[in-house]
């Protein structure tokens, strides 16, 4: 009888409140203790639980925007910044994109920044190991602005290289429904709960964790450069050091003459980053792979097809010589991208991230003038 009173009891309350246009409030009865996104499409509704404990500072960026209370390059004060919003981007298996104002026609090749400024990552635990969470889309570490995406599958991969602030909770078949120029009329934030009611918004409140995260993001950017120096200087004496940033020692001599623009070249590498990860050269261009055995590949010097510190060793190099190379990032995949390889089904994609160093074993077996 106690079951049945209470859920007679439930559904009166539930009628009561939408009669009187408490829609929030019905929202609320139904939701555990957080904050959460609430998508109207043109698809239909999607509901996103914030992380707003884990990313409070991208949280903060995303609500001040939805609500109209932070001030950006595109809007004046209290007016939201995703009303109209399309999804610009949507590719299958992977993500769907969004969070450009409806004032930017062609989201995906706009170079405007739409906020009028950049935040950086905030990086948790949280994973991109299952379809529905939601992260930054940006340029780069650090670059984060207004746009969103939420993933359709594991993309674990981007672990680490974007922040992740949200869980979609309800509405995934929504999402998967999503198509490019599709729209996002509205996004409503609902705050269940004492703690959440008072994560407000504001300029000054948004700052004072902006400004937090990007001392911490610095202070880690030269933490890093430190642990690194000390690896190579630790593990790697006696290199020679060129003006541009490359260093290098010659382990095995060569003879002969050195390659010129159009010499067919063939080389082979072995690999690996200061983290541990290791990677071999592939019949494919030389494209880095995992593994422990590198593979010859052809290379026709002049076409600039390999990374600028291994294009500017060969340069130098003779045949049968073997070089030991550190190349810094700007000389390698760069400091805001990165290399990713190609998905293969169940295994974790291979990724070198942005702003990695590589010490490289390069061997020039030999060349065709």
């Amino acid at each position: 009888m106690n079951i049945i009173r209470s859920v007679f009891l439930n559904i009166f309350l539930l009628f009561v409140l939408t009669v009187s246009g408490q829609k929030d409030q019905v929202i609320k009865i139904h939701r555990p203790y957080g904050i959460y996104a609430d998508f109207n499409t043109n698809k239909g509704s999607i509901s996103v639980l914030l992380y707003y404990k884990k990313a409070p500072m991208t949280v903060a960026n995303f609500i001040g925007l939805a609500e109209g209370t932070l001030t950006n390059a595109t809007y004046p004060l209290g007016i939201p910044f995703y009303k109209g919003s399309i999804w610009h981007r949507v590719v299958k298996g992977h993500v769907i994109q969004g969070g450009e104002p409806a004032t930017v026609k062609d989201p995906a090749n706009s170079e405007v920044n739409s906020t009028g400024y950049e935040i950086p990552n905030e990086i948790s635990d949280l994973s991109h190991n299952k379809a529905g969470m939601v992260g930054m889309a940006n340029d780069g570490p650090n670059t984060n602005t207004c746009e969103y995406y939420i993933t359709l599958a594991d993309r674990s991969y981007l672990d680490g290289n974007y922040t992740l602030f949200g869980e979609v909770v309800d509405g995934m078949d929504v999402v998967n429904k999503i198509v490019k120029g599709d729209t996002t009329h509205s996004i409503t934030i609902v705050r269940v709960g004492p703690e959440a009611e008072k994560f407000i918004v504001n300029d000054e409140t948004f700052k004072e964790l902006a400004d937090k995260q990007w001392r911490k993001v610095n202070f880690e950017k030269e933490a890093r450069k430190s642990r690194e120096e000390k690896f190579i200087t630790e593990n790697y004496p006696g290199l020679q050091a060129l003006s541009d940033g490359l260093r290098y020692k010659v382990l095995v001599q060569g003879k002969g003459n050195k390659p010129a623009d159009g010499s067919v070249l063939s080389i082979k590498y072995t690999g690996k980053l200061i983290t541990g990860l290791s990677f071999v050269s592939s019949s494919d261009g030389g494209k880095p792979v995992p593994g422990s055995k590198p593979v010859d590949f052809s290379y026709t010097m002049g076409k600039n097809e390999l990374i600028k510190g291994l294009n500017e060793a060969l340069h130098d190099m003779k045949e049968g010589e073997k070089r030991l190379l550190v190349v810094p990032p700007d000389l390698a995949y760069g400091i805001n991208s990165g290399f990713y390889g190609k998905e293969i089904s169940g295994k974790k994609r291979f990724v070198i991230s942005p702003g990695e160093t590589l010490i490289l074993e390069v061997t020039l077996i030999k060349f065709k003038p």
